[in-house]
């Protein structure tokens, strides 16, 4: 994991169910800046896999859903993380982009991505 001013921003990987599934996230860590953009990039092999989530995971805490998206059609985000803070993107049913603006030390986390053919709730 990556320090820059005081931000630790981890990346990992949470396959969705059944087996097969490749789940590629990058970059993995990135060493950022106060005020600075970063944008997570997480592609899957499953056309299936119509539902996508990011999560957020403090250090020795549960990770905590960010927002998921159902196909491309539509991201829902969890009332505690505003679209404007977590942009998310999905050009197709296997990417989807994250990006977290104007980066704070709060931000510091591991964040990663899922997939899954159904809803999990």
């Amino acid at each position: 994991m990556w320090r820059a001013l005081g931000l630790f921003l981890g990346f990992q990987l949470l396959a969705g169910s059944g087996l097969g599934v490749l789940i590629s996230q990058f970059p993995r860590t990135a060493p950022q800046r106060r005020g600075e953009t970063i944008k997570i990039t997480c592609v899957q092999n499953k056309t299936s896999y119509t539902y996508m989530y990011w999560y957020k995971q403090l250090q020795g805490e549960r990770p905590r859903l960010i927002a998921q998206s159902v196909d491309v059609s539509s991201t829902t985000h969890e009332k505690e993380y505003n679209a404007s803070k977590f942009p998310i993107t999905r050009p197709n049913t296997k990417i989807s982009f994250m990006s977290i603006v104007d980066l704070r030390t709060q931000d510091s986390a591991n964040y990663f991505c899922a997939a899954s053919e159904h809803i999990v709730l």
